[in-house]
C-alpha cells in the first residue's frame, strides 16, 4: 500500500465553476480526479490526500470533496484555512465534520500570515486542532523554524512540516536542515518529505543529493514521523520526473540503505496513521 500525502487536483475554468482571480495552474490542462488516478495507477499510488489546488477562489475544498465523495477508497481532503474569511474561524471548531476532509493546512509564505502568527492570531486553528486530535500542515519557504514557540506552547499539537522545508539547494539549505533537526526534540512534529524532484538540485532517477539530506532527517525523526508525498502536479509543471520516478526517491533509492519496514512507513504508515485512514 501506498499512501500519497499531497496532490492536487483541479477542474476546468468555466463559468459553471470559475477559477479564482489571478489563478494559474501548475500545468496548462485541467487534472480532474480521474487523470489524477490514471497517473496514480500508472505509478503504483494506491490513495492521496488531495490539497485544494490555488486556482480554486480562495482555494475552496469543493473540487477535492467531489472526488472523495465519488472515489472514497483513493482520496482524502487537508483543507486550507485562510485566515482572511471569516467564516473559517466558525468552522474550525467542525472542521473534520466537513465531507472528506483529515487535515487543515496552512501557509506562512505571506508577510500578513507570519505577522498574525507573531500576534497570536492563529491560537484557535491550534487549539482546535488539539481538540479535535487533528493535524496541521504548515507550508513556509523560509523554513520551519519560526513555528518553534507554537510547538513550545503545545506539545499535544501534531504538526507537519510541508515540503521537506524547502531545504533547496543553496546557502538556505543547511540551515534549514537543522532546523528540521532540531524540531525533532517535540515527539508530534513530523515531516512531509514532498516536492523531492523540486528541492533536488540533481537529475532523475537518483536526485542523489537527497539522500545525505534524507539520511539525517530519518536519523533525526525515525520513520514513524515521515511521510511520503509527491507534490506531482508541480514536478510536471517543472518537468521534473515522472510520478514513479518521484516516488522511487523513496520506495526504491531510499530503500538501498533503509529498512524495508521503515521505507513502508514511510510511503504508507504514517500518513495513514496520521491522517486516521487506515488501510481497508
Amino acid at each position: 500500500m501506498i499512501t500519497d500525502a499531497q496532490v492536487h487536483i483541479w477542474n476546468a475554468n468555466t463559468p459553471e465553476e470559475p477559477w479564482g482571480p489571478g489563478a494559474d495552474s501548475h500545468l496548462p490542462d485541467p487534472m480532474p480526479a480521474e487523470r489524477m488516478l490514471g497517473l496514480m495507477d500508472e505509478a503504483g499510488i494506491d490513495r492521496a490526500v488531495i490539497s485544494p489546488a490555488g486556482v480554486a477562489p480562495n482555494r475552496s475544498p469543493a473540487c477535492a470533496q467531489a472526488a472523495a465523495a465519488k472515489y472514497p477508497e483513493r482520496f482524502r481532503v487537508m483543507g486550507w484555512f485562510i485566515p482572511k474569511l471569516p467564516e473559517q474561524y466558525e468552522l474550525l471548531p467542525r472542521w473534520l465534520e466537513q465531507p472528506g476532509m483529515c487535515s487543515l493546512r496552512l501557509s506562512m509564505n505571506e508577510p500578513e500570515h507570519q505577522k498574525l502568527l507573531a500576534e497570536g492570531g492563529f491560537e484557535p486553528v491550534w487549539k482546535a486542532c488539539i481538540d479535535q486530535d487533528m493535524a496541521v500542515a504548515v507550508w513556509t519557504r523560509s523554513g520551519p523554524a519560526l513555528m518553534e514557540p507554537v510547538l513550545k506552547k503545545y506539545p499535544n499539537l501534531t504538526f507537519i512540516i510541508d515540503h521537506f522545508a524547502w531545504a533547496t539547494p543553496g546557502e538556505a539549505r543547511e540551515s534549514k536542515v537543522q532546523a528540521m533537526e532540531s524540531l525533532a526534540r517535540f515527539r508530534n512534529v513530523h515531516v512531509k518529505v514532498s516536492s523531492l524532484p523540486l528541492v533536488s538540485g540533481s537529475a532523475p532517477p537518483e536526485y542523489e543529493d537527497l539522500h545525505p539530506l534524507i539520511k539525517r532527517v530519518h536519523a533525526a525523526y525515525g520513520a514513524e514521523r515521515l511521510m511520503w508525498a509527491s507534490d506531482q502536479t508541480q514536478t510536471m509543471g517543472k518537468k521534473r520526473g515522472t510520478y514513479a520516478q518521484n516516488a522511487d526517491i523513496i520506495r526504491k533509492y531510499a530503500a538501498a540503505y533503509l529498512p524495508v519496514a521503515d521505507v513502508q512507513m514511510m510511503m504508507h504508515g504514517t500518513a495513514a496513521r496520521v491522517f486516521k485512514w487506515p488501510a481497508e
